[in-house]
């Protein structure tokens, strides 16, 4: 039986899945630089750009975070790890 971040219950997290909740977050800081920067170029104001970067970034990692809930796990060949009717995995694929 395996838990939905793809380990084992007694097995450590490999090197990608640790790192994998600062992918989302280095995501949402590149959102929001780059939201800032342009308000800064087009307006010109420090405290608009700031606060205009600081929502986007908040806005991408709340949306990055609901995207990932709504994502199922697969296995290494392809399906998904839990069948949404509560069978064993094997028995679905059979009928």
């Amino acid at each position: 039986m395996s838990d939905h971040d793809g380990t084992r219950p007694g097995q450590q997290p490999s090197r990608r899945q640790k790192l994998k909740p600062f992918e989302y977050l280095a995501f949402a800081g590149v959102a929001g630089g780059f939201t800032a920067l342009v308000v800064l170029l087009s307006i010109r104001d420090l405290v608009l750009a700031l606060v205009f970067g600081g929502v986007a970034f908040i806005v991408t990692v709340l949306v990055t975070a609901t995207l990932m809930l709504a994502v199922q796990p697969r296995d290494r060949d392809g399906r998904a790890q839990h069948d949404p009717e509560g069978r064993d995995r094997t028995d679905a694929s059979d009928s």
